[in-house]
């Protein structure tokens, strides 16, 4: 196993998503679709901040596990719905940021208070959680996604975000954080929001610079802060 190797990147997001405050307890989920298959990598309860290569799952859409010794929530249903909905998904991220949550319980989208916001301008929607289980949010949820959105906030709980790659899908998803606290913050001074025109502009240069340099950085920064996620690459 290298540094490439799916299992470690999707370990190194969970940590990533970890120090920029997107911690979920042991509850939010990490996905990414495997390559011809009816199948997805997962991670299952745990903390972000302690993921290692080895607690990665691979399930098929029926949630049967494919390699790993790991149990996996029943929640991850919803994965699955998403990937057979949207074929141009291949990562699915899930957490309880303290600010998306936060701004989650208004109803409301994350608002254009700051230029990185702009990632997700025109690209979010809302849906209430009911608590009545993975099979109605494996409805619910891809509804809500539809064709062309990219992030789902939920109401009382967090967020759901979908990408192209994982490395896309983690940034978008720590900026969602960073976003909702932009806009928890601007609204207590009575900031306003960027013009339809500047969020389109800058929302453009941030997907072609601002998402690839931020992986790369972020994933710089665990060889110092995490070295138990490097020294799984010895005993793989």
């Amino acid at each position: 196993m290298d540094e490439t190797d799916i299992r470690f990147r999707i370990a190194a997001a969970r940590r990533i998503l970890f120090r920029n405050g997107c911690d979920s307890g042991t509850a939010g989920h990490v996905s990414v679709r495997a390559d011809g298959e009816d199948a997805f990598y997962v991670t299952p309860f745990q903390s972000f901040a302690e993921t290692l290569p080895a607690d990665v799952v691979k399930v098929s859409f029926a949630l049967e596990t494919i390699e790993g010794d790991r149990t996996v929530s029943p929640a991850v249903a919803f994965h699955a719905a998403i990937y057979e909905a949207r074929p141009d998904v291949r990562s699915v991220i899930h957490h309880h940021g303290h600010y998306v949550s936060v701004l989650a319980t208004t109803g409301q989208i994350i608002g254009q208070y700051n230029i990185a916001s702009s990632l997700f301008f025109e690209e979010q929607a809302v849906t209430d959680d009911d608590d009545t289980g993975s099979a109605v949010d494996s409805e619910r949820l891809p509804l809500a996604l539809g064709a062309d959105n990219h992030v789902v906030l939920i109401k009382n709980h967090g967020c759901v975000v979908v990408g192209e790659t994982l490395e896309e899908t983690t940034v978008k998803a720590l900026t969602l954080e960073q976003s909702a606290r932009y806009h928890f913050e601007a609204l207590l001074i009575g900031g306003t929001e960027l013009s339809k025109q500047h969020a389109t502009e800058y929302k453009y240069n941030f997907n072609l610079y601002y998402v690839p340099e931020m992986w790369g950085a972020e994933f710089r920064k665990l060889r110092g802060s995490d070295p138990d996620l490097y020294e799984s690459l010895l005993n793989p």
